[in-house]
């Protein structure tokens, strides 16, 4: 099938469809780059030889007899390459002899100060694939490399190399073997270098400390903080490498480049979270915490704390022993939990330190401009108990908790308060007690069921947990039922309603293009989809971002990656989400051949088999 479906893209690429091209493309890339990495051992190079591969796929093809054959002759275009770059090379080496030694220490020299930061991790992580290799026969050696870094299937190699399938499972069980008879394959993947990890943490403290310097000189010009860290260059920052943390997973390309499309923005959204930290104007990998989008609430904070908190912070170097590191407003340098509010002895500097802080920060009169009048610092009371308790201070924090139980205002915010306070010193029974009156007081709320199951699962009561769980959400009282009909314009321009996929298993899937697309989460969810799409699965998505810039490139990212099921956007996904009640995503409602519901609460991890489930009693109705 995969084979008839090449010989599809060709022949729509010789009657003139560029998006054929850029589809065929996309299909085997990644496949050829791990095979040219793997016989030149370069990974830059490399993507410059499977660039140059796919040039001459393009002006060669009119010349290929047989388009079924197209894998395999494209694996020798690619393997004549390799070994045209091997001999230049030679070549190139040779010429040095002949090259001044100044001009070639000057420009050495140069390339390392502008490359440094961006290749560390990247031959961190190169250089312990590359000495796994190493260790198998050339023959197992390429195998290994197209099944696991280039992700193609075992028949795909067999195609691409023109060798039998059994052939393939033998030399990828023998690889396997060798590995782990090696005891190397795991621990060296999992466990990384740890010399590696501090030498990038010790580079990306320079660039920090380098930033800091930079922003210092532009507030004494400007009077202000610049809006963007990329206002520092070139004029305060002349080096645009320093905004390039070495542990950065893009290889140096992190942030948000102009203009490109959804296909390199997702790679960027998987790993920063939110458009908004991006910067518009150049690859930088640090996130600015006054960026436009939080500069008021930033601002607001660094009146409450002072400037200890966060300016600048680099997540490239989170880890199970390592958090977030930060460039203080004071050009202080330290690391923090991911939410520095939850830790503040981490800017603080100890648990001491910090009870100091807060406890001062709370006896501040309310006419104070610094006093923490806003409800986002009412976590300040449950740090300032779990401090206490830390200190063994036991008193204080008992004291305190009475203090605020006694003159705790009974609405949904002191609930909260109180909710988060006496967690922390796992005081459950006395938080079902404040929350059963909390259940008279507001009947109907949702979120004081969500508390109470949460409570009740803290306690033991694994019924009653289950009981408020769905009393939290009233969409459990929708599994069975049928799915209420939609019609709407979906973003092909056509009408669609839910009416019309009546007899098929369907996934509504409800989804943001930042949060969801570049993740392994969009290619698990299209191979159920490639899986089952011909035994009556299919799958409406849903999307509810409104970032018209992501917007615009939406339809471009279904069509290249092959997303085949329709799409609902804008107003009508708008309208959906207040229909369905969706309150977050990503969420997946799985819904039967007759338009019953399920579940609500499909998950990557169980769609598969849900779907699998679901086919099988359609088929044997």
């Amino acid at each position: 099938m995969e084979r008839e479906d090449d010989v599809q893209l060709i022949y729509n690429i010789l009657s003139g469809d560029d998006e054929a091209f850029s589809v065929l493309v996309q299909k085997y890339q990644q496949s050829v780059h791990a095979f040219v990495w793997r016989k030149i051992g370069d990974f830059h190079h490399a993507e410059e030889i499977t660039q140059d591969t796919f040039l001459q796929v393009y002006k060669k093809l009119p010349t290929l007899k047989d388009p079924h054959q197209f894998a395999g002759w494209l694996y020798v275009i690619a393997n004549r390459l390799c070994i045209d770059w091997m001999r230049k090379k030679k070549l190139a080496v040779q010429s040095l002899e002949d090259t001044p030694t100044a001009e070639i220490e000057k420009s050495a020299y140069t390339r390392y100060l502008s490359e440094q930061r961006q290749i560390a991790t990247s031959e961190r992580r190169r250089e312990i694939v590359k000495k796994l290799l190493a260790r198998l026969p050339e023959s197992e050696r390429t195998v290994v490399t197209l099944y696991y870094l280039g992700e193609m299937k075992v028949k795909e190699i067999s195609k691409f190399l023109g060798i039998s399938v059994s052939t393939i499972n033998t030399r990828l069980h023998r690889a396997r073997k060798r590995l782990q008879e090696s005891e190397m394959f795991l621990t060296s993947t999992a466990g990384g270098n740890s010399k590696m990890h501090e030498r990038n943490i010790e580079l990306c403290t320079q660039n920090l400390i380098a930033i800091g310097k930079a922003i210092q000189t532009y507030q004494k010009e400007h009077g202000d903080f610049p809006e963007w860290l990329s206002d520092l260059h070139p004029k305060y920052l002349p080096d645009a490498s320093v905004f390039i943390c070495p542990a950065d997973d893009e290889d140096g390309k992190a942030g948000f480049l102009p203009n490109t499309d959804l296909v390199a923005i997702s790679k960027i959204i998987g790993r920063i979270g939110f458009l908004q930290d991006i910067d518009p104007r150049m690859p930088v990998s640090y996130g600015y915490e006054l960026a436009p989008e939080y500069r008021d609430k930033k601002n607001e904070q660094r009146l409450v704390f002072g400037d200890v908190i966060p300016l600048v912070r680099c997540w490239h170097h989170v880890n199970e022993d390592s958090g977030v590191l930060n460039l203080s407003f004071a050009s202080q340098i330290y690391r923090s939990s991911k939410i520095w509010e939850h830790t503040p002895e981490d800017m603080y500097g100890s648990h001491a330190a910090a009870l100091t802080a807060i406890e001062e920060i709370l006896a501040r009169p309310p006419d104070d401009k610094r006093y923490p009048d806003s409800k986002r610092f009412f976590d300040l009371y449950p740090q300032l108990v779990r401090l206490y308790t830390l200190l063994g201070n036991e008193q204080s924090a008992a004291a305190l908790i009475e203090r605020l139980k006694a003159g705790m205002i009974q609405n949904l915010q002191g609930y909260q308060m109180l909710f988060d306070i006496l967690k922390t010193v796992e005081r459950y029974e006395d938080l079902l007690a404040f929350f059963q009156v909390a259940e008279q007081q507001y009947p109907d709320n949702k979120f004081i069921f969500y508390k109470l199951a949460d409570i009740h699962r803290k306690l033991g009561n694994t019924e009653l947990a289950e009981a408020y769980e769905r009393k939290s959400n009233p969409r459990y009282e929708l599994v069975g039922k049928p799915v209420p009909n939609f019609s709407v314009i979906a973003l092909d321009g056509n009408p669609i309603s839910f009416q019309e996929y009546r007899g098929k298993v369907v996934l509504l899937h409800f989804w943001k293009v930042w949060r969801d697309f570049g993740t392994a989460e969009t290619s698990d969810i299209k191979k159920v989809y490639d899986t089952y799409k011909d035994a009556g699965f299919d799958i409406i998505g849903v999307c509810l971002d409104s970032e018209e810039a992501i917007m615009r490139s939406l339809r471009n990212y279904t069509k290249v990656n092959g997303i085949q099921w329709r799409q609902i956007f804008d107003a009508a996904a708008d309208s959906l989400l207040q229909q369905y009640d969706i309150s977050g995503t990503p969420e997946m409602w799985l819904i039967d051949r007759n338009g019953k519901l399920i579940t609500h609460e499909a998950r990557v991890e169980n769609l598969e088999l849900l779907v699998a489930e679901a086919v099988k009693a359609q088929s044997q109705d």
